[in-house]
């Protein structure tokens, strides 16, 4: 295990992304200026201990002085902030997406349904925003001013310590998986499956209606096919939640995960395959519209909507392999 790469790792992931490879090799040089030639992993410890903890040489390195809460708690402060906001938000857009969509109807326009989409959840989330800064900011007022040591909230409750490191994993930029990345993938999870069981709400043909708004009047799928599917959907659901959840546990690509990913992509080109090819799956009301708005014959409909689907599968194809491959390439990248 290399103590000064960790020891790096934990002082540039709390700095802003465009100064970190600059200050890693500044921090990297630093210390092997501080070191004996031939040294020792206890000259390393040693070396470490006097630069200090990484989160209060990483307020150092900071362009400004990051005393919104005070130097100690800064640095818990922005990753309580970091950690509770994405979950807060993501939560709460989905679930106001699931009630506010559940509660529109196609009397309401397509106009009140973009104004749910873009309009009134930004302002759900604002508020959010500023509730949990708010709630934050203020423990971590009270947790300063009633002199709460900053060591004590470790789960040792001791002091910074070089052996500190030793339970860290190094993780290269390359192989990491970002929170957000897993989080997003919960968030559309959560929208597509809304969409899935509902798309006869919204997928179809739109037409002005009395008030001059956009209308559905004609869904493009056959919503009893999508609904009969729905234990193997049901199953693919959990099976992408858990693969969201092992990425947020892991932070980083194993093989483990790289196969799990695998599995699911695979699941989820065979599921797209079996639904899209049911002779069923697209309204006959919306093909008979289609024929009649174009002029056109059963057979070139046909032809016309053979290519959609072949186009689509292999579009899924692609994408899932390309996954895959990612996943494999980024699990087999060395720590060091």
């Amino acid at each position: 295990m290399n103590l000064i790469d960790i020891y790096i790792q934990e002082v540039t992931r709390r700095l802003p992304e465009k100064s970190r490879d600059d200050i890693a090799m500044e921090l990297r040089s630093t210390i092997e200026d501080m070191l004996p030639d031939d040294y020792s992993e206890e000259d390393v410890k040693k070396t470490l201990s006097e630069l200090g903890d990484p989160a209060l040489l990483a307020n150092e390195y900071r362009d400004r002085p990051a005393y919104l809460i005070g130097p100690l708690f800064y640095d818990l402060y922005i990753s309580v902030i970091k950690m509770v906001m994405p979950i807060a938000i993501g939560i709460s857009l989905a679930i106001y997406y699931m009630v506010s969509l559940s509660e529109w109807n196609r009397e309401g326009g397509i106009g009140k349904l973009m104004a749910i989409l873009f309009g009134e959840s930004i302002w759900t989330a604002m508020t959010i925003f500023i509730h949990a800064i708010f709630w934050i900011t203020l423990v971590f007022f009270v947790l300063e001013r009633s002199g709460v040591s900053p060591t004590s909230l470790r789960k040792t409750g001791e002091k910074w310590n070089p052996e500190d490191l030793k339970a860290i994993p190094f993780i290269p930029k390359k192989k990491a998986i970002p929170k957000a990345e897993a989080i997003a993938s919960i968030i559309w999870t959560l929208i597509w499956v809304f969409f899935y069981f509902n798309a006869d709400h919204f997928i179809g043909v739109y037409e002005k209606n009395r008030v001059n708004d956009l209308e559905l009047i004609l869904p493009a799928f056959n919503q009893e096919v999508l609904l009969s599917y729905w234990p193997v959907i049901l199953l693919f659901i959990i099976t992408e939640i858990t693969l969201a959840i092992f990425k947020w546990i892991n932070r980083q690509w194993t093989y483990k995960l790289a196969i799990f990913n695998g599995v699911y992509n695979l699941f989820s080109i065979v599921l797209t395959i079996v639904i899209i090819t049911n002779a069923d799956f697209i309204s006959a009301s919306f093909i008979d519209y289609m024929l009649n708005l174009f002029n056109g014959t059963q057979a070139a409909a046909d032809e016309m909507t053979n290519w959609i689907i072949g186009v689509t599968i292999a579009i899924f194809i692609i994408t899932a392999a390309y996954n895959v491959f990612d996943g494999f390439r980024r699990a087999g990248i060395k720590k060091f």
